[in-house]
């Protein structure tokens, strides 16, 4: 069991944080199979919330042969986590009864629905959540020498704790705090300090290097040499925007994810690909229609699957992401096994299907954040033509040292941008820098107003 408090100790500089990111494909399949066992059979005699959804369904332990039978137990939706922490306060069944003490509690934004609370006892919090981030920082090269800032707002938002804890219990970094700062302040924070590692949502460090800009100060000359980023669309689902980052602040550039229910998904590497922690959690990319597995590499909607946390096991939780798709086949020049992940496409709700052709905001921001013209800023919204058919309106804003008279030509050049990408029309609006709000957090940028 992981004991609180203590740091990582070691000076030597392991490549990789986990013997499980070289383990043969053959060995973490196996070790996926056993701990799903595992699981499925403590939940069934730990918690009755799955014992009597299992056995309403008609799934017993017994059917789970290989790992392919996974598809033999019925799937765990967000709003049945809700209904429970309404029937039985405050956790629900994210608290499987018997277990140690909480000592962490996260709490999912609220942004598709009512808030859900999630507990976590201290094995479960740095023993498998934090390790599933650790990864992540440990491969952007985040070591004991570094000072970290991790630039979100003070939530009980999950990728905030799990950045702090795993930086400063896990790797034994010092982690700044700055939950309240301001923008100004805490770019006099990051220069005094001499902050070698930046985390926060991409939407939020572009604007901080604007808002240095803005000050005459030049934000690749702050000597921040690592910028993490979580929360929304990043490199590794809009490579543009990773791109902005880079040339915005001048440092190398690495990309997580994950849910708060679950744990960490996935992460870059050095080679700039994405990785899944497999031997945490168990990944399906299915098919939204047809809810069957799609092919190795195709694009469909996330299931997750708990390996190991025993607090709150989400088994076939349905992430509501879409998905690029899940490699399983092909090496890593860096030296790691674990399936590529190919980035998402958008949460479910936000994508939409216009004349056959799926519209997401990570292919509508990675077109956008590509366009030299416009700011960091944009949304998009679906409604009505006057034909009845669906249109999408997508707003920008120019870069503040472009004149008025010129924004019809960037309007011009982003339709244009956008029909290659997806091949339909859209309509394209370019509003006053400054009319779009800022987010520190997730961004909300698709509006339905069909």
């Amino acid at each position: 069991m992981f004991m609180r408090g203590l740091r990582q100790t070691t000076e030597v500089d392991y490549k990789y944080w986990s013997p499980a990111e070289t383990m043969p494909p053959s060995e973490i399949k196996r070790l996926q199979y056993n701990r799903l066992l595992e699981q499925v059979n403590y939940l069934w005699t730990k918690s009755s919330f799955y014992h009597e959804k299992w056995q309403e369904s008609g799934f017993y332990p017994e059917r789970l042969k290989t790992l392919e039978d996974i598809r033999y137990i019925p799937r765990l939706t967000k709003e049945e986590i809700r209904e429970s922490q309404e029937k039985n306060p405050p956790y629900g069944m994210m608290c499987v009864p018997g277990r140690g003490p909480i000592i962490r509690i996260g709490m999912t934004s609220g942004t598709t629905g009512r808030p859900v609370l999630i507990p976590f006892t201290e094995e479960d919090y740095f023993g498998t959540y934090c390790e599933g981030h650790v990864r992540s920082a440990w491969a952007a090269g985040v070591r004991k020498e570094d000072i970290v800032h991790v630039a979100y707002g003070f939530t009980p938002f999950m990728g905030l704790a799990s950045s702090y804890d795993s930086c400063e219990h896990l790797i034994g970094s010092l982690v700044v705090p700055g939950g309240t700062w301001d923008s100004s302040l805490r770019l006099t924070m990051i220069e005094k300090l001499g902050i070698t590692v930046l985390m926060g949502t991409p939407t939020y460090l572009l604007h901080l290097a604007s808002v240095a800009e803005e000050h005459g100060v030049d934000p690749r000359k702050l000597g921040v040499r690592v910028i993490c980023t979580a929360g929304e669309p990043g490199a590794m689902s809009a490579p543009n925007t990773g791109l902005r980052l880079e040339k915005a602040w001048g440092s190398k550039i690495y990309d997580y994810s994950g849910t708060q229910e679950t744990n960490c998904i996935a992460w870059l590497c050095e080679e700039g690909t994405g990785h899944l922690n497999e031997d945490l959690l168990y990944f399906e990319v299915l098919d939204p229609e047809t809810n069957e597995p799609v092919e190795p590499g195709a694009p469909g909607k996330l299931v997750i699957t708990d390996l190991v946390q025993k607090t709150h096991p989400c088994i076939r939780f349905e992430t509501g992401d879409m998905v690029r798709g899940i490699e399983t086949d092909t090496a890593c020049p860096c030296g790691r096994t674990l399936s590529k992940f190919k980035g998402f496409k958008g949460r479910v709700g936000d994508i939409i299907k216009v004349r056959g052709v799926c519209v997401s905001v990570a292919g509508i921001e990675n077109v956008i954040r590509g366009i030299e013209d416009c700011s960091d800023n944009y949304e998009y919204h679906a409604f009505k033509g006057s034909n009845g058919m669906d249109r999408i309106k997508v707003r920008i804003e120019p870069q503040k040292n472009i004149e008025a008279e010129l924004w019809d030509n960037i309007s011009k050049k982003v339709a244009e941008a956008l029909h290659n990408a997806f091949m339909i029309n859209m309509d394209v609006e370019v509003i006053p820098p400054g009319t779009l709000p800022i987010y520190k957090l997730k961004a909300k940028r698709f509006r339905d107003l069909r």
